[in-house]
């Protein structure tokens, strides 16, 4: 089966956007304590794709050891999105995938999965001209894997003919979890060779990285394979 749906992370995989996340989450807290800072940045660095809420709650939950309500969790996001979102809007793309979405918008369809509030990543991509793209853009608070089955039960998308394109661990993860192949984004946050994962260094190299997982998985006839082009 040929793919034909391309789902993409954004932070790192559409624009070059994480360190402003990160920013983001060392002003939303100036008070924290030198060792509680370099911890929850850390972790914030570690599980890039997971969502705001997450981190907030790990932050109050699991490093100070204290009780949030939903309402407080709520409120600090919030605040987190309005440290961030200008920035994000103008933040560079992720070279080759302005060039890509264009190329190939007739041979794939598209879609956005992102950790990032869902409300504010449609008003990001809207601001940055490319919401158009896609059929569909989805976010937090709901968790990846839960909105990538979503996506494909929605829309009808045969998991076996997806890629999910990200380039954290949870963008793995979420990916093996719902049953869809991967492709990682060398962001910085993890090395994919390591973990046997194809791994490209920006958009421009997506096309040769898509007809490599094709060829893995077609059969082979007297031990050898071709690649197709797309």
């Amino acid at each position: 089966m040929e793919y034909r749906y391309l789902i993409f992370d954004f932070d790192g995989v559409l624009a070059e956007s994480n360190d402003i996340r990160f920013r983001g989450f060392e002003d939303l807290f100036p008070d924290l304590s030198a060792d509680v800072r370099v911890r929850f940045l850390e972790f914030v660095k570690a599980n890039g794709g997971l969502s705001r809420y997450g981190k907030i709650r790990h932050l109050y939950e699991d490093m100070l050891g204290q009780s949030i309500s939903e309402d407080r969790v709520n409120e600090l996001a919030g605040r987190y999105s309005e440290l961030v979102a200008g920035c994000v809007i103008a933040a560079a793309a992720v070279p080759g995938s302005l060039e890509f979405l264009r190329e190939y918008a007739d041979r794939f369809d598209f879609a956005v999965v992102s950790g990032s509030d869902q409300n504010e990543l449609r008003q990001v991509c809207r601001a940055r001209g490319i919401d158009g793209y896609f059929c569909a853009i989805l976010g937090s608070p709901k968790e990846k894997t839960h909105n990538l089955i979503e996506l494909m039960g929605s829309h009808g998308w045969d998991c076996q003919a997806c890629v999910y394109v990200g380039d954290s661990l949870n963008d793995s993860d979420a990916a093996a979890e719902a049953g869809i192949d991967f492709v990682g984004r060398n962001s910085g946050l993890v090395d994919w060779v390591s973990r046997g994962i194809i791994g490209i260094d920006d958009l421009h190299a997506l096309p040769a990285a898509i007809a490599q997982l094709s060829d893995c998985r077609r059969p082979r006839a007297n031990g050898a394979g071709r690649k197709d082009r797309i």
